[in-house]
């Protein structure tokens, strides 16, 4: 018996998951996603364009939380700062459904369709967060390499999340990943400034 479709698309997302779980991705099609979820598929397609998308929709969602974020965040924050604390309020999402997007991270690394909408989502995240930095009035070069050194740590981090035995939080993986870049730059700057030194580490490796 078909159901009403309210919450259509975690009910979507669920059964999705389920299936996939038991029979594969390739394995599950969108009608048997629709009828484990109680609905058409019909109104799938209301939802989702493909069933590649019961796994990515809620980006839109956490790229929206993000953007908010960094438009609250202190008007005397370093860019980077603020996006970077803006990447930690998804983490609450994350960490409180580790299974599933554990799952999610597992099927984005076997089958090249999640890579490429992947791919997609990462470039709409890094575009968005360009033009909130630029309407916090960051100029447009600086923007556009923060918001790719964003995403870039975002990857990282959600790497290293799924993998982590300890389980420690997202946004530790965050400030962890941030941090190593920090070092990475002033290493690189101090080597710039003491070229004695540089040639010195290049003899030693």
């Amino acid at each position: 018996m078909v159901q009403k479709a309210a919450n259509a698309r975690e009910r979507f997302e669920k059964a999705a998951v389920a299936l996939f779980q038991e029979r594969g991705y390739v394995g599950t099609t969108v009608p048997e996603i629709a009828a484990r979820a109680g609905l058409t598929e019909r109104t799938f397609y209301r939802y989702f364009t493909d069933k590649r998308e019961v796994f990515f929709w809620r980006a839109d969602e956490h790229r929206d939380r993000i953007v908010n974020a960094i438009a609250s965040a202190p008007r005397n924050a370093h860019p980077l700062t603020a996006v970077t604390r803006a990447l930690e309020t998804i983490g609450a999402f994350i960490d409180g459904h580790r299974a599933k997007v554990k799952l999610r991270q597992a099927f984005v690394s076997a089958h090249t369709d999640f890579q490429e909408r992947e791919m997609m989502k990462l470039r709409a995240l890094a575009s968005a967060i360009e033009t909130a930095l630029q309407e916090r009035g960051v100029p447009a070069p600086s923007a556009r390499m923060v918001s790719e050194v964003a995403v870039a740590i975002w990857s990282v981090a959600l790497e290293r999340w799924s993998s982590d035995e300890a389980e420690r939080n997202f946004a530790h993986h965050v400030q962890n990943s941030f941090a190593e870049l920090q070092m990475v730059v002033v290493e690189h700057g101090s080597e710039r400034h003491h070229p004695r030194r540089r040639r010195s580490i290049k003899r030693d490796g």
